[in-house]
């Protein structure tokens, strides 16, 4: 039982228990993680212990009972019964629990078959690698959180935050090109406007922060980027051109570039809209 019991908590699982879960589960996960990190030690531990019950058991049964058909038939059933069906169900259930109260226990067992359980794990290790815990890819992660949504019905997260999660997720497979807007859908002004009524009602309505500002007839030559916050001052009636209006740059970026990689840009301040 304690051996499905261990081999059963991952070792990332309980590095996250050990951090955010309650004070028990905390506790818990404190006291088994370091018999978990070293697995094939712990395994070939609790097998020897588990092969040697096995076979005492019959031996002690055959000795009490005076050996024949009875003898097999009481250790067969015991061993099943007490050694197989009742602590790997206990041990499956309530493994951190059980695991963290036995710790004390099998820390003894290790030190008693340590001269035998070492060098085998240390050959498993060898030919199979140290036990690690799961690490999950970027897809399979996405798809953990969908499952915790409240729609699903597996968890208390919120319909948006899944989906803000995932889409932050997806932003390191994401360039500049899958998340650009085309020029002929972004609103803009030619740098020879006029900022009168209709200029003015124009930039309220579209209710952008900044604005782009081309060159007259060719709309792809941006020279600049209008701050609307500039505009609070300014009358109407006199109809200010918008050239005499400082502007802010626009950096150019290629489409090819990474989105985290701008949202950094963005993030130091220097600029909030970019040229594709």
């Amino acid at each position: 039982g304690l051996t499905l019991g261990y081999m059963s908590l991952d070792t990332t699982q309980l590095q996250v228990l050990s951090k955010t879960g309650n004070e028990k589960q905390r506790k818990a996960a404190q006291k088994v993680l370091p018999l978990r990190s070293n697995g094939h030690l712990l395994l070939i531990t609790l097998l020897i212990a588990n092969m040697l019950f096995n076979e005492t058991l019959p031996v002690i049964a055959e000795s009490v009972m005076g050996g024949g058909i009875q003898a097999v038939v009481a250790s067969t059933v015991l061993v099943i019964i007490f050694a197989e069906i009742i602590p790997q169900t206990v041990c499956s259930r309530f493994g951190l629990q059980i695991g963290a109260a036995m710790v004390p226990f099998v820390r003894v067992i290790i030190y008693v078959f340590f001269v035998v359980a070492w060098p085998v794990a240390k050959l498993l290790e060898f030919l199979l690698g140290a036990h690690e815990g799961i690490v999950y890819r970027r897809a399979e992660l996405k798809e953990l959180v969908a499952m915790h949504a409240t729609s699903a019905g597996h968890g208390d997260l919120q319909t948006d935050t899944v989906t803000i999660v995932g889409a932050t997720l997806d932003l390191q497979a994401k360039v500049v090109r899958d998340a650009m807007t085309p020029l002929s859908s972004v609103f803009s002004l030619p740098i020879d406007t006029k900022l009168d009524y209709s200029t003015l009602g124009r930039i309220l309505k579209a209710g952008h922060s900044r604005i782009p500002v081309y060159e007259e007839r060719l709309r792809r030559k941006i020279i600049g980027v209008l701050l609307t916050k500039q505009l609070i001052l300014l009358d109407p009636e006199d109809a200010v051109p918008l050239r005499d209006i400082p502007m802010s740059s626009l950096p150019k970026v290629s489409e090819d570039l990474p989105l985290l990689q701008i949202l950094n840009t963005f993030q130091e301040g220097r600029s909030h809209i970019a040229a594709v």
